[in-house]
C-alpha cells in the first residue's frame, strides 16, 4: 500500500496528520542537528561563548557585568528553545485531530447505516470504521514521537542551563 493511499484511507482529517506529521519530521530534524553540533563539550561551548562576553565587558561594573552575562543567558535559551513549541502543539493536538477522525469516520459509517435501512451490509459499516481506526493509530504514531523528542530536547536545555547557572557561581565565587 502506498503513503498516500494509505492517507486517503483515512479521510480528510488524516490529511491534516500528515501535514503535521511532516512538520513535526522537519522541526525534530533541525532541532536534532542543532544540538547534535553544539553537543560537543557543550557544557565548554556553552562557558566559552560566557566567557567571550564576559571578556568583552571586563571595564564595566559589576551591575552591567550581571546584566551582560544574564543578556547572554537569555539569548542561549531562546536559540535552545527555538521551535519546540511546535513540537509540544503537535504532540497535544494531534491525538486530538485524531479522535475528530474517529468521529468522523463513525459518523460516515452511521449515515450508510441509516441510508441502507434493512438491507444492511458489513461492507457499508467498515469503511467508516477503517477511517476511525486509522486516524486514531496515525493521531497517536504522530503524537508519541513528538512528545519524545520534544522532552528530550528540553532535558537538553536544563542540563545546559544547569552549566550557565554554575558559570554564574563561578563567576561570582571569583569576583
Amino acid at each position: 500500500m502506498k503513503l498516500i493511499e494509505f492517507i486517503n484511507l483515512g479521510g480528510p482529517v488524516n490529511w491534516v496528520l500528515a501535514a503535521l506529521l511532516c512538520f513535526c519530521v522537519c522541526q525534530c530534524i533541525e532541532r536534532g542537528i542543532y544540538f547534535f553540533q553544539t553537543r560537543r563539550g557543550s557544557k565548554r561551548d556553552v562557558l566559552l561563548r560566557l566567557q567571550t562576553k564576559m571578556s568583552e565587558c571586563a571595564n564595566l561594573e559589576n551591575q552591567k557585568k550581571e546584566k551582560a552575562f544574564q543578556s547572554e543567558c537569555s539569548i542561549l535559551y531562546y536559540e535552545m528553545n527555538r521551535g519546540l513549541w511546535f513540537l509540544n502543539f503537535i504532540s497535544s493536538v494531534a491525538p486530538s485531530l485524531g479522535l475528530l477522525g474517529t468521529v468522523t469516520g463513525l459518523i460516515s459509517a452511521f449515515s450508510k447505516l441509516s441510508e441502507a435501512g434493512t438491507n444492511v451490509n458489513i461492507s457499508d459499516l467498515s469503511g467508516g470504521i477503517w477511517e476511525a481506526m486509522l486516524t486514531t493509530a496515525f493521531g497517536m504514531i504522530i503524537s508519541i514521537p513528538s512528545l519524545l523528542c520534544y522532552r528530550t530536547f528540553k532535558r537538553i536545555i536544563e542540563k545546559r542551563l544547569l552549566a550557565m547557572s554554575l558559570y554564574d557561581e563561578d563567576e561570582d565565587a571569583q569576583s
